[in-house]
């Protein structure tokens, strides 16, 4: 028996809950990094357009020749000269500085323009290896108002037409790393607050939709216990709900069906088997009762005759058992059908003199194989021969078809005997069934021939169906044929 393992039990509510949990936070935290980068990158624009600004701010003061020193506007800065003069510069650079500017001066053919993005990395200083980005503004020195007897920011020069200023404002992350850190607790409040309630709505939607399944399991429990045909109410909503109370009542259905067939096949088997055991009985009974009365030899003949009847019921009910299991292993190998089909008629022909047996030869050639080990081929053909010649009145044919695409191979044998009721068709393949006619000719059999070739042909694939007129019954045999098979 093929046993299912569950594992630990967690509800499919929790687990629901988790996966929306864990799916919300991956988007809902993907979303704030993306919110505080774009905040971020805006306010960073913001401050290089403030740094662009303060810049100009600083030139037009150097073209006034105001002396500046030490802050001016919100943003860092140092404003050199061509000669490396450091003219003025914020706090900040004081330490980093050493009496030398941590950018590079203009060159002397420097333009007069502003609003230029610079980015460098410090090569000396404590400042060494960071990378600074500095928007700048450029002033050449002959545009300096300079009042009579008196000198430009920084103190005279050889060539007033050879030396411009720059100032260089710093972009600094400050503002924007405070932008970012106010909407930090909302944000990821925010982030924890809606994961918790799409987690709490997921689990309230998964346990207020389960609820009819936990309401159709109890009912389904409750059926063990039930009489026969107890079923399922079926949802008027056509949802996944009204198939799985469908499917189950199918199940059911077929449960039923199965412990019906069960008790009916234990009660014909009992029925069998209990007539050879009491004639058994009966016998011995009567043998040692009235030892005069019946020979010894004729006891011993009866005896052996009902063991063997008892043998033969217990050897079918095994065939008909492993026929039935429709294991793969038993359907396993090959055999031509033409070679098992003759060796049966032989046999059966051996045994049934007062019937003529006939095989009609196809216009075949070549081996007619089909997946099917020759065991269980013969076993089939020999019990629907052995029905036919019990049935018929005068002969018995059979015959062997191929399909075009030899995809199938079919065995017809048929009898000129009594015609199948409509009414029996149906369950004459059941076990231990027997007509009418076959119980008042007592002709032998218990009824399991049929069913065990039912069951072998349909393990292997096939199938076996009947067709009944009054002058002739047809029982036909259809196999799948092997790759190999060489048909023409």
């Amino acid at each position: 028996m093929r046993v299912v393992r569950v594992p630990a039990r967690v509800t499919i509510v929790v687990r629901i809950a988790l996966i929306a949990g864990m799916l919300a936070s991956v988007l809902l935290v993907s979303g704030a990094l993306l919110v505080r980068a774009a905040l971020h990158s805006a306010q960073m624009t913001a401050t290089q357009q403030l740094a662009g600004v303060q810049a100009s701010q600083i030139i037009d003061a150097t073209r006034q020749n105001v002396r500046l020193f030490g802050e001016f506007g919100s943003l860092p800065y140092e404003l050199v000269r061509t000669d490396g003069a450091l003219i003025s510069s914020s706090p900040e650079f004081v330490n980093a500085e050493s009496d030398r500017p941590v950018v590079p001066p203009p060159p002397e053919d420097a333009s007069q323009i502003g609003g230029e993005v610079f980015t460098a990395t410090i090569a000396s200083g404590p400042l060494s290896g960071q990378t600074l980005t500095a928007v700048s503004s450029t002033l050449r020195a002959s545009s300096i108002l300079v009042e009579p007897g008196g000198d430009i920011p920084g103190g005279s020069v050889a060539d007033v037409d050879m030396t411009a200023y720059r100032a260089y404002v710093f972009v600094t992350t400050t503002a924007a790393d405070r932008a970012v850190a106010t909407i930090d607790p909302y944000l990821w409040a925010g982030v924890v607050l809606a994961v918790v309630l799409l987690a709490g709505t997921a689990a309230i939607t998964a346990k207020r939709s389960l609820r009819p399944v936990d309401q159709m399991r109890r009912a389904a429990d409750a059926i063990a216990g039930a009489p026969d045909g107890a079923r399922l109410s079926v949802p008027d909503s056509d949802d996944e709900l009204s198939a799985l109370a469908a499917t189950l009542n199918a199940l059911f259905s077929r449960i039923d069906e199965a412990a019906l067939r069960q008790k009916r096949f234990t009660a014909d088997a009992a029925h069998e088997l209990r007539s050879p055991i009491t004639s058994l009985i009966t016998a011995l009974e009567i043998a040692e009762a009235h030892p005069g009365l019946v020979s010894a030899e004729s006891t011993l003949s009866h005896v052996h005759g009902e063991a063997r009847r008892l043998e033969g019921l217990a050897r079918d009910l095994l065939e008909l058992a492993a026929a039935s299991s429709a294991e793969p292993a038993q359907t396993e190998g090959r055999c031509d059908v033409r070679a098992v089909l003759r060796d049966a008629l032989s046999e059966v022909e051996a045994r049934s003199p007062g019937v003529g047996i006939r095989m009609l030869e196809p216009a075949l050639t070549g081996a007619v194989l089909v997946r099917l080990p020759p065991r269980q081929l013969r076993r089939v053909l020999v019990n629907l021969l052995d029905n036919a010649t019990r049935h018929a009145r005068t002969v018995v044919d059979s015959e062997l078809t191929v399909d075009v695409d030899a995809s199938m191979a079919r065995i017809h044998i048929a009898n000129d005997g009594a015609p199948i009721p409509n009414d029996d068709l149906a369950r004459i393949f059941e076990p231990f069934v027997r007509l009418d006619e076959s119980r008042s000719r007592d002709t032998g059999g218990a009824g399991l021939g049929l069913a065990i070739a039912f069951e072998i042909a349909a393990g292997a694939g096939g199938s076996l169906t009947v067709a009944s007129t009054p002058s002739r019954t047809v029982f036909t045999v259809s196999l799948p044929c092997s790759e190999d098979s060489d048909v023409s």
